[in-house]
C-alpha cells in the first residue's frame, strides 16, 4: 500500500471541491479554487466542502429566482 495523496479533488454539482493535508491532523478546503476552511479529519473536511458547495449553488438559485 502506497503513502496516500496529500490532496484530493473532487467535483459537486457545478463546483470543484479540494482537500489538502497541511499537517498530520490539519486539512484546508477550498471551493472553486477559495479557501474555505480548515479542519482536524479528512472525512470532516470532506463534508465541510460538499455542504459548501451545495450552499453556493442554493444561493446562485435564489439569486437567479428574484430576477
Amino acid at each position: 500500500m502506497g503513502i496516500p495523496s496529500p490532496h484530493a479533488t473532487f467535483a459537486v454539482r457545478t463546483h470543484t471541491v479540494t482537500i489538502e493535508r497541511l499537517e498530520k491532523l490539519r486539512w484546508q478546503v477550498s471551493v472553486d479554487g477559495r479557501r474555505f476552511a480548515s479542519f482536524c479529519s479528512e472525512s470532516r473536511a470532506r463534508a465541510a466542502g460538499r455542504r459548501e458547495a451545495r450552499r453556493l449553488d442554493f444561493a446562485e438559485a435564489e439569486t437567479a429566482q428574484r430576477w
